[in-house]
């Protein structure tokens, strides 16, 4: 068994207006998935492992199939193609222009028969961070901050949908697995 660990990046964004706002939306996750080889597969040499060079290349997909919809002010609603559950169970505000939603990815990848189709699941937690702008904002002073309720929550709830794009993973931020 190993565990992985996302890059540290964002990793899934997209950017939209809606009438004159600008609205930026960022994505990450922390924290680690578990990784479970076969017992063919683990009986290799690690470096001749199959299903370790496969797994690698799929978790660097998670991000893939991503988006946001039924946006409220109060919590947002992340889906997955590939499965992955988001559950919701915080709400900040970290600038005067961005808020924060946070909670946990549950992900749940099943192995296949193949000495080469590795299981991944676990929880990771997660970062959805959307920045907004408009030509209208007032200039931000030292200290001041943007009440997000007033300016904002009615551009966010009129979106349908919005699909995230992974990001490339840095190579000095690659994610890593590790064994257990």
């Amino acid at each position: 068994m190993y565990r992985y660990v996302p890059p540290e990046q964002i990793i899934a964004k997209a950017v939209t207006y809606i009438g004159d706002v600008l609205l930026e939306f960022t994505l990450t996750f922390t924290g680690s998935l578990r990784v479970t080889c076969s017992a063919a597969d683990s009986a290799s040499a690690t470096e001749d492992r199959v299903a370790l060079r496969i797994a690698g290349a799929a978790l660097h997909r998670i991000a893939d199939g991503l988006y946001i919809s039924a946006m409220k002010g109060d919590r947002p609603t992340i889906e997955s193609a590939g499965g992955h559950r988001f559950t919701h169970s915080a709400s900040t505000r970290p600038g005067p222009r961005t808020r924060r939603f946070g909670g946990d990815c549950s992900i749940e990848i099943p192995g296949g028969s193949g000495v080469d189709e590795p299981a991944i699941s676990g929880s990771l937690g997660y970062a959805l961070d959307v920045t907004a702008a408009a030509p209208s904002d007032p200039p931000m002073q030292s200290g001041a901050t943007t009440m997000w309720t007033e300016r904002y929550d009615e551009t966010l709830a009129s979106i349908g949908a919005v699909v995230l794009a992974p990001v490339p993973v840095a190579t000095d931020r690659a994610a890593r697995l590790y064994a257990t």
